[in-house]
C-alpha cells in the first residue's frame, strides 16, 4: 500500500511503501485529509507476501482485518477527512480457481485476456467455506460485510 502525505500543507508529497497497517501505526493522530484505496479483495489472488489482506482463511477474518486497518485509518484522518474504498465482492467457488489456460478448453484467443497468470492465482479452502455456510457459486457480499464491520466500529 502506499499513502501519501497531505501536501496542500506546505508538506512535500511523501509515498510510504510496506504493510498498511504497520505504516499507519507510525503516522500522527489527524494527520491525513483523505484516504483511496482499494485493498485486495477477498481469496482472490495470492501476492506473494506472507501475512497479506486478501488471503484470510474465512470471509469473517478477512473482514476483521480490515476493520483493524481501517480503524488506523480513522486515527489518522483529520475531523473532516474523507475516506474513499474501493471493495468488490468474490464468488465462493468450491473448486479451485484455476491459473492456466485449461480452465478456458472452450474459448479462443480472446479470451486468454481473462487467464491470471500462473501462480498469482489463490486456491479456497472449499471445506472452510462450506462451514461457512456458502454454497458453490454464491456472492459472498464482502462489500457489505465490511461497511456494516466498519459502521459497527464506528
Amino acid at each position: 500500500m502506499n499513502i501519501q502525505t497531505d501536501f496542500m500543507s506546505g508538506d512535500l508529497p511523501k509515498i510510504y511503501h510496506g504493510d498498511a497497517l504497520g505504516i499507519l501505526k507510525t503516522l500522527p493522530d489527524c494527520s491525513m485529509q483523505c484516504c483511496v484505496t482499494s485493498p485486495p479483495y477477498y481469496g482472490l489472488r495470492d501476492y506473494g507476501t506472507n501475512g497479506q489482506i486478501g488471503l484470510e482463511e474465512t470471509p469473517r477474518k478477512y473482514v476483521e482485518k480490515l476493520v483493524e486497518v481501517f480503524r488506523e485509518v480513522r486515527r489518522i484522518l483529520k475531523d473532516n477527512g474523507t475516506l474513499w474504498l474501493n471493495l468488490g465482492d468474490t464468488y465462493s467457488a468450491h473448486k479451485d480457481c484455476k491459473s492456466i489456460s485449461d480452465s478456458l478448453r472452450v474459448g479462443g484467443k480472446s479470451e486468454m485476456a481473462n487467464v491470471i497468470e500462473k501462480g498469482k492465482s489463490y486456491s479456497r479452502n472449499t471445506r472452510t467455506l462450506k462451514l461457512c455456510g456458502l454454497k458453490n457459486k454464491d456472492l459472498i457480499g464482502i462489500p457489505w460485510m465490511v461497511a456494516f464491520a466498519l459502521r459497527d466500529d464506528g
